[in-house]
């Protein structure tokens, strides 16, 4: 009876262990939007200057320590516009671009979200090329595989795009 009791008492334990270390790991970790914010936040003070510039609704940060970088031309514009416009075909029309687009001297990302489902995303080309998902206990259903293979689907349509714009970004 006495070890009937224990093995209960050790099994409530560890569920609450187990819920603890949940609650703490979803509080405590950093999504990566927000590790490289703080990054580029110290990388911008460095000598980088900003410029903002709005696209198809979506804001545009140009962020270089050259004054000629910290332009859009009427080209590059007009392929983020298309960008955008194809996401919104190919992908979903009610993903919010709250950080929109981040253009470095090597790499272009663009952030977003899909508030519907709590999936924020992180398309990146350029250093650290790749798509970057965060679904904090997001549901897992038929709909949100399809968004995700969307997502997915829509990377490789992503860096064909941004990648001609950072080679000649880099050549001017």
């Amino acid at each position: 009876m006495s070890n009937k009791h224990n093995l209960e008492y050790d099994g409530i334990k560890k569920m609450l262990n187990t819920m603890r270390n949940l609650t703490e790991s979803a509080t405590k970790r950093n999504i990566i939007k927000e590790e490289e914010d703080v990054m580029q936040d110290v990388e911008a003070t460095q000598d980088q200057k900003i410029d903002y510039n709005v696209v198809n609704d979506v804001e545009v940060k140009l962020h270089s320590s050259d004054q000629a970088d910290l332009e859009v031309s009427q080209e590059e514009k007009s392929a983020l516009s298309q960008l955008v416009d194809n996401f919104r075909t190919q992908v979903t029309e009610i993903a919010d671009f709250e950080e929109g687009f981040n253009i470095y001297p090597q790499s272009i990302r663009l952030d977003g979200s899909i508030s519907d489902m709590d999936i924020s995303f992180v398309f990146i080309a350029g250093d650290e090329r790749g798509l970057y998902i965060n679904a904090d206990m997001a549901e897992l259903n038929q709909e949100s595989i399809e968004i995700l293979n969307k997502l997915n689907k829509f990377q490789h349509t992503y860096e064909d795009v941004v990648n001609q714009m950072i080679v000649s970004r880099k050549t001017n």
